[in-house]
């Protein structure tokens, strides 16, 4: 009879043990899998945008198909220089980001504000964004979504249209000096950046931004396209052109991607 007591006793603290077991494992799963705080709908707020100037090298560039000269003498002139942003952050003095990357922009020649979003006020250190579309948007039709006034951009696409491809995310062209010595006549040149595989991030450095209460805080940046070009061969003529979703693929595109979060500079 004690010896059954026993083992009843026994078999009752293996349940308890393991019922502990099993409740402490949910609470650390449910902690884990707890989303992150949102900022309070009633947080003061301000606005931010962007300014964004292009650039080549250190000539701001007033017109299309204009020759400029790079400080290393190079001659280059551009017929298109364009671009998208999306899932922008500003990030916090202790590090932590807020996220405001609704908002997506296509960086034109033409256009150098734009305005990005709401924004708690306070005091941050820098800047976060990513050169292109998401995976989702890339495969959207360009007159089906609520971005369609940045979709349904024929110079934004690799064809006629923008599927099955996709997006380009970067479309930089113009002419430009090949040589070595910087003497020769400018030849054409093409890079349309896209599909998922180049989606970028960029992190800025360092730099305060302050977003007061119902004014608008501004990230002043210039886009230096002449950086795309560091470490590129240019005098060999495979180095000139991609064109095609296919092309994205390729080591020069890979190289071209590379130098994409250099071209962004905050204005001193």
């Amino acid at each position: 009879m004690n010896k059954l007591i026993k083992n009843n006793f026994n078999a009752v603290w293996v349940l308890l043990i393991a019922a502990a077991i099993t409740g402490f494992s949910s609470c650390e799963k449910n902690k884990n899998e707890a989303p992150a705080p949102e900022v309070p709908a009633n947080t003061p707020k301000g606005t931010f945008m962007f300014h964004l100037h292009t650039y080549l090298s250190d000539s701001e560039v007033d017109l299309y198909n204009i020759t400029y000269t790079t400080t290393e003498g190079r001659n280059i002139s551009l017929s298109m220089a364009q671009l998208y942003i999306s899932e922008v952050q500003l990030e916090k003095l202790d590090g932590s980001l807020v996220d405001i990357s609704g908002k997506k922009i296509l960086k034109t020649f033409e256009a150098e504000t734009f305005v990005v979003g709401d924004a708690p006020v306070g005091n941050y250190k820098s800047i976060r964004f990513k050169v292109g579309l998401n995976a989702a948007t890339n495969q959207l039709s360009p007159t089906a979504s609520s971005d369609s006034l940045i979709l349904n951009k024929p110079a934004m696409w690799f064809g006629g249209s923008a599927q099955p491809d996709g997006y380009v995310f970067l479309n930089l062209q113009g002419m430009i000096d090949t040589s070595a010595n910087m003497s020769s006549p400018l030849v054409p040149f093409v890079y349309k950046i896209g599909t998922n595989a180049n989606y970028k991030q960029v992190i800025m450095p360092d730099k305060s931004l302050t977003i007061t209460e119902g004014q608008v805080g501004f990230g002043h940046i210039m886009v230096d396209y002449n950086k795309l070009f560091t470490g590129i061969q240019l005098n060999q003529s495979t180095n000139l052109s991609v064109a095609t979703a296919a092309d994205n693929g390729s080591a020069l595109a890979a190289a071209i991607v590379n130098n994409i979060p250099s071209i962004f500079i905050f204005e001193p």
